[in-house]
C-alpha cells in the first residue's frame, strides 16, 4: 500500500513538468508569431499604391540607383504617360563629370524613352517634400493635370501623405505606385540590415509628419 503510493508520485510530477514546458513553449511560440505579424504589418502599412491609370506625366522620385526609373520606363512604354519627369536633388554630382539626373536620363533613354518627352524639375530638392513642391510647379507650368509618382515600396505611404497635402489646392490628380519588382517585401524585409534601416527611417519620418505639423 505504501509502496504503491510512493511509486505514483514521480509520474504525477513528471506530467506537471511536461505540462509546464508545453505551456512555456506555446507562450514563446505565440510571442514569436505576434512579433512576426507585427513586422509584416509594419511593412504592409508602408507599402501602399494606386492602380496605374493613364496620366499626363510619369514622375520618378530620386533615391535609388535605377529601380524606380526602370519601373517608370515600363509604364511609359505601355503608353501610360505623355511626359517623363525626373526630379533633381542636392546630390546631383556623382563623379566622373556626371550628375544624378543625367544618370537617370541615360537609363530612361536606353530603356526607350525619347529625350523630347523628358522633363526635369527646377532647383535641387533635398527631401520628398521639396520634390513634391518642385513637381507641383512644373505641372502647373506645363498644364499637367495628372501624374503617376513612382517610388520605392517602403516610401509610398509617406509619398502619398506629402503629395496629397501639397496638391490639395490644385486640380492635379496624383497617383502613387511602388516599384513592383523590389527587394523590399513585407514578408522578408526584416532579413536584411537595409530593410531595417529603411523601415525605421520611414517610421521616423512619418512620426515627424504626424506630430510636427
Amino acid at each position: 500500500m505504501n509502496d504503491q503510493t510512493f511509486n505514483s508520485s514521480p509520474p504525477s510530477k513528471s506530467r506537471s513538468f511536461l505540462h509546464g514546458c508545453l505551456i512555456f513553449f506555446l507562450v514563446i511560440l505565440l510571442i514569436l508569431v505576434a512579433i512576426w505579424f507585427s513586422m509584416v504589418g509594419a511593412a504592409s502599412y508602408l507599402n501602399v499604391g494606386d492602380r496605374v491609370k493613364p496620366v499626363d506625366a510619369i514622375v520618378v522620385l530620386s533615391g535609388d540607383e535605377g529601380d524606380r526609373i526602370l519601373e517608370a520606363v515600363k509604364w511609359y512604354k505601355q503608353s501610360y504617360g505623355k511626359y517623363f519627369v525626373i526630379t533633381k536633388t542636392h546630390t546631383e554630382d556623382i563623379g566622373e563629370g556626371r550628375t544624378y539626373s543625367e544618370m537617370l536620363m541615360r537609363i530612361a533613354m536606353e530603356g526607350g524613352v525619347p529625350a523630347d518627352s523628358m522633363l526635369f524639375t527646377e532647383g535641387e530638392a533635398s527631401s520628398t517634400l521639396e520634390e513634391a513642391r518642385a513637381i507641383k510647379i512644373l505641372a502647373q507650368k506645363r498644364n499637367i493635370k495628372s501624374i503617376l509618382v513612382i517610388t520605392a515600396p517602403y516610401h509610398t505611404r509617406r509619398t502619398m501623405i506629402i503629395f496629397d497635402h501639397e496638391f490639395f489646392d490644385t486640380d492635379i490628380k496624383v497617383l502613387v505606385h511602388p516599384v513592383e519588382d523590389s527587394w523590399y517585401r513585407p514578408l522578408t524585409w526584416y532579413l536584411s540590415s537595409e530593410g531595417w534601416r529603411q523601415t525605421l527611417a520611414e517610421y521616423a519620418s512619418l512620426f515627424l509628419i504626424w506630430f510636427g505639423r
